[in-house]
């Protein structure tokens, strides 16, 4: 049984063989593009540094997402948070997506309560198959997005996007996996925060304490919210983050190993591959030695 919200999609009566092409960026807050593999190669791992909604409309691909790979057949949507990491490795020749792009800054001027309980889900779950209800509704999402965004000569068109995404994120969030209909805590207030702070002082903080006392609580009390609400410790969203990091440059930078432990600010190359071997199980020689014969 469709709802209002399906009701309203079917009205707008957006497909995706009608989707604008031309790319569209307000400063560097917003963009929205279909995906150009001449403009836009994704042949190295590349840390990104926007949320991204992408719709892919046809054709497939095989896309690594944080190192871990996905066979992607369209329709389906990715959700790419803020310091993911993503690579393309096969692109068929008929593969056609479109992307909505937003900063750290619109993201939290959109401010919608709660929306980063969502954040584990889609940084575990970026690939979502569509059915044809959900992929015509993002199509219609996108043409909105981007009929509004032309609008240059509105003072308000900032504003009406963001109201615009308030309402597709709470008329289509069912379409989200794992989706589960609490509403905010001030429990997960603290991991929303929490994972804000690892996001931006793993390179230099491993330690669960430095992040505790961010937080005004103990480690056991933070250990056990982040476990409970997210199902990984405090410390396995550090050290994943930290290895995730140095896997993308071992992988595709050409920075000595001993470079990379300084700027992750590890004493000495010895404690880093230690480190990197109790996460990885294997050595960081070993690891850029396999990269390389991929």
């Amino acid at each position: 049984m469709k709802n209002n919200f399906d009701k309203f999609l079917q009205s707008t009566n957006s497909d995706s063989n009608t989707l604008p092409t031309e790319p569209i960026f307000i400063d560097k807050d917003l963009a929205l593009v279909p995906y150009d593999k001449v403009k836009y190669p994704l042949t190295k791992p590349i840390k990104l540094d926007h949320a991204i909604i992408a719709i892919c409309i046809k054709g497939e691909t095989t896309v690594r997402i944080n190192l871990e790979e996905y066979k992607i057949k369209a329709p389906a949507m990715l959700t790419l948070m803020p310091g993911q990491i993503i690579e393309s490795c096969e692109l068929s020749d008929d593969f056609t997506l479109f992307a909505m792009s937003f900063s750290r800054r619109f993201v939290d001027i959109v401010n919608i309560p709660g929306w980063q309980q969502q954040y584990m889900t889609m940084y575990n779950n970026p690939y979502i198959e569509l059915n044809e209800t959900s992929l015509r509704g993002m199509c219609t999402f996108y043409t909105m997005m981007h009929h509004l965004a032309s609008d240059v000569e509105n003072p308000f068109r900032i504003q009406v996007l963001e109201n615009l995404i308030r309402v597709f994120y709470y008329g289509g969030i069912r379409y989200l996996p794992s989706q589960t209909e609490s509403k905010p805590s001030g429990k997960s207030n603290i991991v929303d925060h929490f994972m804000e702070l690892v996001q931006e002082h793993y390179r230099k903080e491993r330690l669960i304490g430095f992040y505790a006392d961010k937080l005004c609580i103990t480690p056991k009390y933070l250990s056990k919210l982040v476990k409970e609400t997210t199902g990984r410790s405090a410390g396995d969203w550090i050290e994943r983050h930290v290895t995730l990091e140095a896997r993308a440059m071992l992988q595709s930078s050409d920075m000595t190993i001993q470079q990379i432990a300084t700027s992750l600010n590890f004493p000495n190359q010895s404690f880093f591959g230690k480190y990197f071997k109790r996460a990885t199980g294997i050595s960081p020689k070993q690891y850029r030695s396999s990269s390389k014969l991929r």
